[in-house]
């Protein structure tokens, strides 16, 4: 083995700027919801249209990056990126409509969060580890959940202490200076680059790919079964985060109380996606996927039912622990399919679609909630979604020597 190995040190920098700028966009957004809705005399809909336009537009950058990274170091586009977030926080803290705050969240802020976030982070992973990419992976999906446990409890503080406009900038200036530090010093492309091999070990290993011709992604069956079935699970997922504290708010719970449900819930999940990156290395990928689907129906089953602030917290420790965990199967599938090479315009191309159906997702959960005034109709019908993209996956071919 090599000694001094750089690649932890490399997934260890893009784990924190990742788990910055998830937990102070998608985890935060729902501290949002009240208080832009109050300012802006909005409905929950209309608000939800901040997180569609993030989703949108993430996904679209994601396209433009993961194809942009095959020409451009990653250090440069994570530089670039977290400039573009800082500008944008501090842009939507003086924005003055809601139209300005769509605009800004879909241009520097999508590709700040794109180019310095989690989708550079499991690139650089991918790029770094084969045999231990399972476990590498799956430290990588913890740093979204890390955000939400330790991120955006901070950023609803700055908000009840300081009001949403101030949070933005003192969120934006911080994570903006830490992340900058990081990529400078620790951010590598390839292993290659400072003469070491993936995994840490003293030679090359040729990595073996499922797909026959990697370079042809759109022309792949497999692209198409992953982006349905990740897509799919993912809406609901995405669904249940932007709806988890106005949920808790909509029981008749306190505002610490509301704020508590999705904080146990990410913290719960840094056990989870842990466990499925070790499981992703020793059975099948699709079981596992199957596993996490199981996990988002007990979940959205429970949140129809329960009531008790107790029980939902509970519940929420344990199942919670899957809840996320699409994202290690997700980038494990793919980057055994396409090979490092081609992973980061893959997996960029698959956010398109995916985020279209999360998208879909978010908005039929305001416009429920905006109808019924509860979730009750929103979480049954995302049941099936999940039931539906197990049995998806489980027509996706997979590398069985990985």
């Amino acid at each position: 083995m090599i000694q001094n190995f750089k690649g932890w040190h490399v997934l260890g920098a893009s784990f924190t700027t990742a788990m910055l700028m998830a937990g102070a966009t998608f985890y935060s957004f729902q501290h949002f919801v009240t208080p832009i809705e109050s300012e802006f005399s909005l409905s929950r809909d209309q608000v939800n249209l901040g997180m569609i336009a993030f989703l949108l537009s993430s996904a679209i950058w994601a396209a433009i990056v993961g194809k942009s990274i095959t020409r451009i170091n990653p250090k440069l586009l994570a530089l670039l990126g977290i400039t573009s977030f800082a500008i944008g926080f501090l842009g939507l803290s003086v924005s003055q409509s809601p139209k300005q705050m769509i605009l800004i969240i879909s241009l520097p802020v999508g590709f700040g969060f794109t180019a310095c976030g989690p989708f550079i982070a499991n690139t650089l992973t991918t790029n770094w580890f084969y045999k231990k990419r399972g476990r590498a992976l799956g430290i990588a999906a913890v740093a979204t959940s890390a955000g939400g446990f330790l991120i955006q409890p901070i950023f609803s503080y700055l908000i009840h202490s300081f009001g949403w406009r101030l949070a933005l900038v003192y969120m934006g200036v911080s994570i903006s200076l830490i992340s900058v530090i990081l990529i400078s010093r620790y951010f590598i492309s390839t292993p290659e680059v400072v003469g070491q091999f993936p995994d840490g070990i003293n030679q090359v290993v040729k990595q073996k790919v499922v797909a026959k011709e990697p370079s042809m992604i759109l022309k792949n069956r497999d692209f198409w079964v992953i982006s349905l079935a990740c897509g799919l699970l993912l809406a609901s997922d995405q669904a249940l985060l932007v709806s988890l504290k106005p949920f808790g708010e909509s029981l008749g719970f306190t505002n610490t109380q509301a704020t508590l449900i999705p904080t146990v819930v990410a913290g719960s999940a840094i056990i989870g996606k842990l466990l499925i990156g070790w499981l992703i290395e020793r059975i099948d990928k699709r079981l596992v996927f199957a596993l996490v689907c199981l996990s988002n129906i007990s979940f959205l089953i429970a949140a129809i039912f329960v009531t008790s602030f107790s029980t939902l917290i509970t519940v929420s420790a344990i199942v919670g622990m899957a809840i996320g965990g699409i994202y290690p199967v997700w980038t494990g599938i793919t980057a055994d399919t396409f090979g490092r090479v081609y992973f980061a315009p893959a997996i960029g191309m698959m956010n398109i679609f995916t985020v279209l159906l999360a998208v879909i997702a978010v908005g039929f959960v305001g416009n429920s909630f905006a109808k019924h005034q509860n979730y009750d109709e929103a979480f049954t019908i995302l049941i099936p979604v999940a039931v539906l993209a197990a049995v998806v996956m489980s027509f996706v071919r997979i590398n069985k020597e990985i």
